[in-house]
C-alpha cells in the first residue's frame, strides 16, 4: 500500500515537472539583460516539449486545383476524325492538346479555331473564351505567299486579331479600302508573318496594327502571309458528329463559357454578351485597327467597377491592358459603352458583375 502511494506521488511529480517545461517556452527574458522590446523578450525551448525530439515533418504539398471538367470536341478544319480535349487552363494548353490528337500537327501550326463551322467565318473565331457546348475546328498553316502593295490611303482597311499565342491574322477587310483592292492576294484568316521584312511572329495584334500604321502614305510595302490550310472539297461533318459531349458536371446549357485568364486560371462563367463585345470591337477597330473579344470583356470588367471616366482611365493604365496605351478619345467611347450597358442590367445582374 505504501509502495503504491509512493508511485502515485512520483507520477504526479513527473507530470508537474513536464508541464513546467512545456510552459517554459514563454518565459520572458530577464529585463536587465537587454533593452529589447517586449515582443522579442521571449525564448523558445522547443527541445523541452517532448521527451524524444523528432525530425520536423515536411510541409504538406498544396493541393493542385484541377481545370474545370469540361470536354470539347475538336476537328481539323480541312478534315479529320473527331477528337476530344479536356482539362485545359489556357489557350496555349488548348492548342497543345489539339496537336497531340493528330499526327504531323504541332501546336505552332494552329493559326486559330472556329466554333461550330470549319469555314472561315470570322464571327465564329475562338478567343480566350470557349463556349462549353460548341464544336471546335482548328485551322492550321497552309500556303505561304508574299503581297506587294502601295499604301494609297492613311487607313489600309485591315482589321487584325490574334489567337492569344503569338499569331496575328486578318479578321476583317473594309469594303473599298486598300486591303479590299488587294484581294484575292490578301484574304480573311491570313496569318501575318512579316511586314517589310520585320517579323510579326510572337507579336500581339496591336503591335502588328501599329506596324501597318507606320507605313507612310504613298509607300510601297511587302507583307508575307500564310493562308489557312484548305481541303480539296467542302468538308461537311455528319450532323450527329457535331453533337456535344456532355460534361461530367452537367454544364452545357449554352449560357456558360470556359474563359482563360491572363493569370493562367480557367474560369467557368456566364457567356459574354455579344452586343457588348461587338460594340467594343467597333471602337477598337476605329482607333487601333484590331478586334479582341477578351480585351472587350476585360475593359467591361474594369469599367463596371469605376465611378467615372477619370477613374476608368486610371484603372486601365494600371491594369494588364495598360500596354495598349489607349488614347483618351477611345477610353471616353469605351466608358460610354460601359455606361449604356450598365443601364440595361437589373440590380441583381449588377450585383453579379460587381
Amino acid at each position: 500500500m505504501n509502495r503504491l502511494c509512493v508511485n502515485n506521488r512520483r507520477a504526479r511529480s513527473q507530470r508537474r515537472s513536464k508541464n513546467r517545461r512545456r510552459r517554459s517556452w514563454a518565459k520572458p527574458l530577464p529585463s536587465q539583460s537587454s533593452g529589447m522590446p517586449e515582443s522579442q523578450q521571449f525564448q523558445l525551448t522547443i527541445e523541452d516539449v517532448t521527451d524524444k525530439p523528432e525530425a520536423l515533418l515536411p510541409a504538406p504539398k498544396q493541393l493542385a486545383i484541377e481545370a474545370p471538367k469540361v470536354v470539347f470536341q475538336v476537328q481539323l478544319a480541312h478534315g479529320s476524325p473527331t477528337k476530344t480535349v479536356e482539362k485545359v487552363h489556357s489557350v496555349a494548353e488548348f492548342y497543345d492538346a489539339i496537336a497531340r490528337c493528330y499526327d504531323n500537327v504541332e501546336a505552332g501550326d494552329i493559326l486559330f479555331c472556329t466554333l461550330d463551322t470549319p469555314k472561315l467565318k470570322m464571327d465564329n473565331i475562338v478567343g480566350n473564351s470557349l463556349p462549353v457546348d460548341k464544336f471546335i475546328f482548328a485551322h492550321v498553316r497552309g500556303q505561304k505567299k508574299e503581297v506587294r502593295m502601295v499604301k494609297t490611303h492613311p487607313q489600309l482597311g485591315l482589321t487584325v486579331s490574334d489567337n492569344g499565342v503569338g499569331k496575328s491574322f486578318i479578321k476583317k477587310i473594309k469594303d473599298g479600302s486598300v486591303g479590299h483592292h488587294a484581294q484575292p492576294a490578301i484574304e480573311l484568316g491570313d496569318h501575318i508573318l512579316a511586314i517589310n521584312g520585320i517579323s510579326m511572329e510572337s507579336k500581339r495584334h496591336f503591335e502588328v496594327a501599329k506596324e501597318f500604321r507606320n507605313v507612310s502614305v504613298g509607300e510601297e510595302f511587302v507583307v508575307r502571309l500564310v493562308s489557312p490550310k484548305k481541303s480539296g472539297f467542302n468538308f461537311i461533318a455528319p450532323r450527329n458528329a457535331l453533337a456535344c459531349v456532355p460534361s461530367p458536371n452537367g454544364v452545357g446549357s449554352g449560357h456558360q463559357t470556359l474563359r482563360f485568364k491572363a493569370n493562367g486560371k480557367a474560369v467557368l462563367q456566364e457567356a459574354p454578351c455579344n452586343e457588348l463585345v461587338e460594340k467594343m470591337n467597333v471602337v477598337f477597330d476605329e482607333y487601333l485597327g484590331l478586334h479582341d473579344d477578351d480585351l472587350a470583356l476585360t475593359v467591361w470588367e474594369i469599367g463596371s467597377t469605376c465611378s467615372g471616366f477619370v477613374d476608368m482611365d486610371s484603372k486601365l493604365r494600371e491594369s494588364s491592358v495598360g500596354v495598349f496605351e489607349f488614347p483618351d478619345e477611345l477610353v471616353f467611347d469605351m466608358w460610354g459603352i460601359v455606361q449604356d450597358y450598365k443601364k440595361k442590367l437589373t440590380p441583381l445582374e449588377m450585383e453579379k458583375v460587381l
